[in-house]
C-alpha cells in the first residue's frame, strides 16, 4: 500500500498538523507502508520544495508548494508529483485554516478533485467548522455556515472512501452530513522515552501540577489556584508545585500571577526537546488543559500526557456544544468544576491507561484503508 498524505503546510514545529503528519507517516514507515507528504499551501516556502523530511532517522518524500502559485499552477505541478508517485490512497488532513488563511477555502475540493483524478481518498477532520458552541459570536457563526457549506462542497468533489476524526463530538456532527466517519484517536505529540533514575525537575515531597499546551482564555484559574492552596494547606507532608511546559501563551502570566500570589511554586521550563519533556512527564502527578472537554480528544499534549501516565484536570471555561451530545469522558479526564478540587483530588484512579499509542492508531488506519481497498 502507499499513502500520500495532503496537507496545508509542513514546516516543522510551525504547524501541528504538518508534525502530527510527520509521525504518522514514520510509523508507517516502520510498517513498510510507502508514504509521501504534499504542503498544498505551505506559507513556510517561497519556491516549490521537492525533498525529504527526516523523522525518527527515516526520510520521507516530500513536496511544499508556496502561496504565491495560482490554483493552476498548484494544481498542474501537485498532480505531476502524485501521477509520478502514483499512491494507491490520498490522505487529506483537513484543518479549513490550513488552506486558506481566513479558514475559507473556496475551490478546494475542485482542486484535489484536479490533482486526485480517481484515486481514492481519506479524510481526517481535524477540525471542522466554527460556529458549534453556544457561546460562540455572531461572527464566528457566520464563519462556520459559510465553512460547513465548504465542506459539503468538499464531500460531494472527490471520491471520499474513508472518514476519520479524533473526537466523539465532530463523530455526532460529521454523522448530519451523511458521511460514515470512525473514530481515530489522536496519538500524542511527545513519545515516551523510558529514563533511569530520577532528575532533578520534581523532588519527591511535591506535587507537580503540569500545563504543557497553549492556556485558552477564560479558564477559571483564580479560583481553581485558591482551591489548589487550600487542599495542600491541610497535607503537611507535600506541597503543590505548577509547572509550565513550552510556549503557553500570552495567557500564562496571568496563571502564574495567580499562582505566584498565593505562595504555590511555579516553575516555566519553556520549550524543551522531546525526551527533555518526557522525562518531565514521567515525574509529574497531574496534567493540567484549558480545552473544553468536548474537543479535549483533539489536543495532541493531552494526548502525551496521558500516554504518559498522567491524569487531567480540565481547567476551562464553561463552553458547551450547542448539539444535544453526550459526551463520555474517559476515568483519567477529570472535569474541575468550582469546589471539587479535593474531590477529584481522591478519586480512586486506575493504574493504567486506555489510551492507545501511535502503533496502534496507526494499525487501526491501515486496517480501514485495506477493508475498502
Amino acid at each position: 500500500m502507499k499513502i500520500l498524505f495532503v496537507c496545508g503546510g509542513l514546516e516543522s514545529g510551525k504547524d501541528g498538523v504538518g508534525d502530527y503528519t510527520r509521525r504518522f507517516c514514520a510509523e508507517l514507515m516502520r510498517k513498510d507502508i510507502e508514504v509521501g507528504m504534499l504542503a498544498l499551501y505551505d506559507s513556510y516556502t517561497d519556491f516549490v520544495d521537492e525533498t525529504s523530511q527526516e523523522m525518527y532517522g527515516l526520510s520521507i518524500p516530500t513536496l511544499r508548494l508556496p502561496l504565491h502559485l495560482t490554483k493552476q499552477e498548484r494544481c498542474n505541478i501537485a498532480k505531476n508529483w502524485i501521477d509520478s508517485n502514483n499512491p494507491e490512497w490520498l490522505s487529506l488532513q483537513f484543518v479549513p485554516y490550513s488552506f486558506n488563511i481566513r479558514g475559507l477555502p473556496f475551490g478546494l475540493g475542485s482542486q484535489l478533485k484536479k490533482i486526485s483524478g480517481t484515486r481514492k481518498w481519506h479524510v481526517m477532520f481535524h477540525e471542522l467548522w466554527l460556529g458549534l458552541r453556544q457561546n460562540d459570536s455572531i461572527k464566528f457563526l457566520l464563519i462556520g455556515y459559510v465553512q460547513r457549506f465548504l465542506v459539503k462542497s468538499l464531500i460531494k468533489k472527490i471520491c471520499i472512501e474513508v472518514v476519520h476524526t479524533h473526537t466523539q463530538f465532530y463523530l455526532h456532527e460529521l454523522k448530519k452530513l451523511n458521511l460514515n466517519p470512525q473514530y481515530l484517536p489522536i496519538f500524542g505529540n511527545i513519545p515516551l522515552i523510558k529514563k533511569e533514575g530520577r532528575s532533578l525537575y520534581l523532588q519527591n515531597n511535591k506535587i507537580s501540577l503540569i500545563n504543557f499546551g497553549s492556556i485558552h482564555p477564560k479558564a477559571p484559574v483564580k479560583q481553581f489556584a485558591e482551591e489548589v492552596l487550600n487542599y495542600f494547606d491541610k497535607k503537611k507532608e507535600t506541597h503543590p508545585c505548577i509547572v509550565f511546559i513550552g510556549r503557553s501563551g500570552n495567557e500564562r502570566e496571568n496563571w502564574i500571577k495567580e499562582f505566584e500570589s498565593l505562595g504555590i511554586e511555579v516553575v516555566v521550563m519553556g520549550e524543551l526537546e522531546a525526551d527533555e519533556i518526557s522525562a518531565v512527564l514521567q515525574e509529574a502527578s497531574f496534567g493540567i488543559t484549558t480545552n473544553p472537554s468536548f474537543v479535549i480528544e483533539k489536543s495532541g499534549t493531552v494526548a502525551a500526557m496521558r500516554e504518559h501516565g498522567l491524569p487531567i484536570l480540565i481547567v476551562s471555561e464553561d463552553s458547551k456544544p450547542k448539539s444535544d451530545f453526550n459526551l463520555v469522558l474517559a476515568n483519567d479526564l477529570l472535569q474541575y468544576k468550582s469546589g471539587n478540587f479535593s474531590e477529584l483530588m481522591n478519586i480512586k484512579l486506575p493504574n493504567t491507561t486506555e489510551v492507545k499509542g501511535i502503533n496502534e492508531i496507526a494499525d487501526k488506519l491501515l486496517k480501514s484503508l485495506s477493508f475498502k481497498g
